[in-house]
């Protein structure tokens, strides 16, 4: 393919090869681990692709990656600065992670000044000292970290880094549980949980509220114009009109983004409430399970913990997090302004499988979508799938159940066809879902 593009006159690059073999391609990458200081460009390692478009297809995709490719990354280049001071951030759980800050340093072809310090067990293994010479880098070539101290540079006068007592935006006493690493402000009405709260509460992921990007949540806070993410639905687009950088038409379109969140469907009310442990993948799955917040909060933990892909850890955190009175408060607040906190009626249509998702129609089959259907977008259909208990996959192989095929469906029909898969249209799925 490479090849023929390169006839064609685009442009690829020229420093790609085929290699017969693994023996190979660790040659080509231990040519390429010093030959590429000399490209124009900066590099941090090697692509290797399966060079056979059938063995790419049976190989497949996992949810966030393809199986037939990997990236082998080079050693990240590291260098030695002086560590000037150590601050402090505060995330949406309360976790407070230190940051390193030092003299300016080139890495990886940017100017880096800052890395995290992760936690206090971090810092106590390092032995940090103010004044320290550290050696940084950037992890995958993306992420600056502190790597090591040279204790040999240490000035006489250098004192050893401590976290905090107090938060460092609310002055809360900051809280370290016994069996774990980070330390907490436990302060729910800390401005930095709140801002990283409504940050989340309005991601893609979540209710996904477009127009509400982070300077923005950042005035809400400083003005006390919220308290919780329940303010948030009862800002008028009069007063969201007289913030900075925000105009009539901006505002009218942010009240209107608000108002229409409310339909997002359960599960992602649920992720958006930030529930340690609680992704996107486990808030479907309680979600399916308990299609209500009341029928969640008032579920046996044993019950819950027994889930398919939950487990106690997750169990505890929901029991946690439902005993505390200001999230207790904060689920009333949201009904109140129009959340409804439970799955609708197409949910529960797709999700009829009351506490244990055992009875969906689907389990344990596995589907694969297809072409362009006529009323269902691919994420829908997907939805409605899993919720009767499916699996979605990204390639047809004998272990296909279905194939659900919409316009325009191409090679995976094909080999559907070829391997004997049943194909489904949509209406076709909505029957099966139903049956």
């Amino acid at each position: 393919a490479l090849e023929w593009l390169n006839t064609a006159g685009f442009r690829v690059n020229p420093n790609r090869e085929l290699c017969a073999d693994l023996a190979a391609i660790n040659r080509f990458c231990d040519h390429w681990e010093q030959g590429r200081h000399d490209l124009p460009y900066a590099t941090d390692g090697v692509v290797v692709k399966l060079n056979d478009l059938l063995l790419q297809d049976e190989a497949g995709f996992t949810q966030k990656a393809p199986r037939w490719a990997i990236a082998l990354k080079y050693p990240a280049e590291e260098a030695p600065t002086r560590l000037l001071r150590v601050g402090a951030q505060v995330g949406r759980t309360g976790a407070v992670t230190p940051v390193a800050e030092f003299e300016a340093v080139a890495l990886a072809g940017t100017s880096v000044s800052r890395a995290t310090l992760h936690n206090a067990d971090r810092i106590a293994e390092l032995d940090l000292h103010l004044g320290d010479t550290i050696v940084v880098r950037k992890a995958g070539e993306i992420i600056p970290e502190v790597v090591r101290v040279l204790p040999e540079l240490r000035p006489s006068s250098a004192t050893p880094v401590q976290l905090p007592e107090q938060c460092p935006e609310c002055g809360s006493s900051l809280v370290r549980e016994g069996d774990e690493a980070a330390t907490r402000c436990v302060n729910s009405s800390c401005p930095a949980i709140l801002r990283g709260g409504m940050r989340h509460w309005v991601s893609k992921g979540a209710l996904d509220v477009d127009g509400l990007g982070s300077k923005l949540i950042e005035q809400l806070v400083e003005r006390g114009l919220v308290r919780s993410i329940a303010d948030l639905y009862r800002l008028d687009a009069a007063l969201l009109a007289s913030l900075e950088r925000m105009g009539e038409k901006s505002a009218a379109n942010l009240v209107a983004a608000l108002e229409q969140s409310k339909q997002q469907p359960w599960h992602r009310q649920l992720y958006g409430l930030g529930i340690r442990h609680i992704g996107e993948v486990n808030a479907k799955a309680l979600a399916a399970a308990y299609p209500s917040s009341a029928s969640l909060a008032a579920a046996n933990p044993e019950s819950i913990a027994a889930l398919h892909g939950i487990g106690p850890e997750i169990s505890s955190s929901l029991q946690q997090w439902h005993a505390n009175p200001p999230n207790q408060r904060l689920l009333e607040d949201l009904r109140a302004v129009g959340l409804s906190l439970e799955a609708n009626t197409s949910e529960l249509n797709a999700n009829s499988t009351g506490e244990d998702n055992s009875a969906g129609v689907l389990l344990g089959k596995t589907l694969v979508l297809t072409g362009t259907l006529p009323n269902l977008s691919r994420s829908d259909a997907k939805t409605l799938i899993e919720g009767a208990g499916g699996k979605v996959s990204g390639s047809v192989s004998k272990k296909t159940d279905y194939l659900v095929a919409g316009e325009a469906a191409g090679s995976k029909l094909t080999k559907a066809e070829s391997l004997g898969v049943q194909v489904l249209n949509e209406a076709e799925l909505q029957d099966l879902l139903k049956s």
